[in-house]
C-alpha cells in the first residue's frame, strides 16, 4: 500500500495546455499596442517635424478669421529648378550643399511673380546658403532656421518688387551635404 500512496494517476496530474506555435497572445497584444502608439505618434509628430502643420491664425483677405485650411484657397507649389548648390571650404576639404526648394502660395499671381523674379530669388538664396556654418546644418534646428530664413528672403524680394509677400511658405524637398 505504501507504494500505492506514492503513485499518481493521470486524473491527479494537472497538465498545462500545449504551447501554441509562434507568439503568445500577450505578445500579440503588446505588438498591436506598439503599432498603434507608433501610428498615433507619427500623425502627431510628423507635421511638427516637417513644419507642415496648419497655420496658427489664418485670416482671409478681408480680415475675417478663417476656421480651417479647408476655407483657404488650395495651395499651389512651385519648384525653383535646378537645385541650388553652394560649396564650403572647411580647411581641408571642399564640401557641397545641394538644396531643392519649393515655394507655396495660394494664388497663381504669386507663383507668377516667383517665376518673374527667379534670378533675384536664386541669387539671394545662394548667398544665404553659402553664408551658413555647415556644422549647424547637420541638425534639425539648423535646417529649420535656414528654411525660415529662406522663406523670409523670398518674401522680402517679392514684397520689394510687388508690394506683397506673395508666398505663404517655403520647403526644402531635398537637402544634401557632401
Amino acid at each position: 500500500m505504501a507504494e500505492k500512496d506514492n503513485e499518481t494517476t493521470p486524473e491527479d496530474e494537472v497538465q498545462a495546455p500545449p504551447a501554441p506555435s509562434g507568439m503568445s497572445p500577450l505578445k500579440w497584444v503588446a505588438a498591436g499596442v506598439g503599432f498603434f502608439v507608433i501610428a498615433v505618434a507619427s500623425q502627431i509628430v510628423a507635421p511638427m517635424i516637417t513644419g507642415q502643420g496648419a497655420p496658427a491664425a489664418a485670416t482671409a483677405e478681408d480680415g475675417e478669421a478663417v476656421e480651417s485650411v479647408k476655407d483657404l484657397p488650395p495651395a499651389i507649389y512651385q519648384s525653383l529648378e535646378p537645385p541650388l548648390v553652394v560649396s564650403f571650404d572647411d580647411g581641408t576639404l571642399v564640401r557641397f550643399l545641394q538644396i531643392t526648394v519649393e515655394v507655396m502660395a495660394r494664388e497663381q499671381d504669386a507663383i507668377d511673380e516667383v517665376n518673374r523674379h527667379n534670378p533675384v530669388i536664386r541669387n539671394d538664396l545662394l548667398m544665404l546658403f553659402g553664408g551658413q556654418d555647415l556644422t549647424e546644418l547637420y541638425g534639425r534646428e539648423g535646417k529649420e532656421a535656414l528654411r525660415v530664413a529662406a522663406r523670409e528672403t523670398v518674401q522680402r524680394i517679392l514684397e520689394y518688387n510687388t508690394g506683397e509677400p506673395g508666398i505663404e511658405d517655403l520647403y526644402f524637398t531635398s537637402f544634401v551635404v557632401q
